[in-house]
């Protein structure tokens, strides 16, 4: 069971939860954004975790009988004191203590599901989480106000990813959205100025572990 949906909180891109119902391996999206998850075990003990940005898809081993949930944070957020380039392409363990995860210095209750909006809201207000007005701003397309080199080092520092991969990244989203819609690959490539189909293809391969045939496949299912 998987379920996502989009957040009114700037600060939160998607809200999802999972349940394992059938083991299974799979290829979760490279994307520039924070991921902050909970986990259920099948024993009934609780973990979280910290996914930092990525610009290569990360193997997934999914467990029976074991329930996840979380938030996907809008790039421009960031921890006081965490590095995001230190998480880079890896996940980081949160320690759950009594049901309280240790997060930016604090311990708060691990929320249900149906409080993860109002959890992360409050993490914003007491400033354990922290949005950068001058990058959400240049995300949005008005990057007036620092030279080419200051934003550089400006979208690393906070983003963890260079801004070209930031974009790439957002390519390939249109990608997908375009083949499940069922524009031909070839078509595909063309509009979004990939050198060929095979680039096409590769691209699709490394960011989200799929091909232009599996995501048609699946969009027509």
């Amino acid at each position: 069971m998987w379920e996502q949906r989009a957040s009114p909180i700037p600060e939160i891109r998607t809200v999802w939860r999972a349940y394992v119902e059938e083991a299974a391996d799979y290829i979760d999206e490279a994307s520039e954004h924070w991921g902050l998850s909970f986990i259920r075990r099948s024993d009934g003990s609780l973990a979280a975790e910290l996914a930092g940005p990525r610009i290569t898809g990360l193997p997934i081993c999914a467990h029976v009988g074991e329930s996840y949930w979380g938030v996907e944070l809008a790039a421009d957020v960031v921890i006081p004191g965490v590095d995001k380039a230190v998480l880079r392409g890896a996940i980081a363990e949160l320690p759950v203590v009594d049901g309280q995860v240790a997060l930016g210095g604090r311990r708060c209750r691990v929320p249900r599901w149906e409080e993860l909006e109002s959890f992360v809201a409050r993490l914003v207000a007491d400033g354990v989480l922290v949005a950068d007005a001058d990058i959400r701003r240049a995300l949005n397309g008005d990057d007036r106000g620092l030279s080419r080199r200051s934003w550089q080092r400006r979208f690393r520092s906070i983003t963890g990813l260079r801004r070209k991969e930031i974009e790439r990244l957002d390519r390939v989203r249109r990608a997908y959205q375009l083949l499940s819609a069922g524009v031909p690959p070839s078509e595909v490539a063309l509009a979004l100025e990939y050198a060929d189909q095979a680039h096409l293809t590769r691209e699709l391969r490394r960011i989200r572990g799929e091909t232009p045939a599996r995501i048609r496949a699946a969009a027509t299912a």
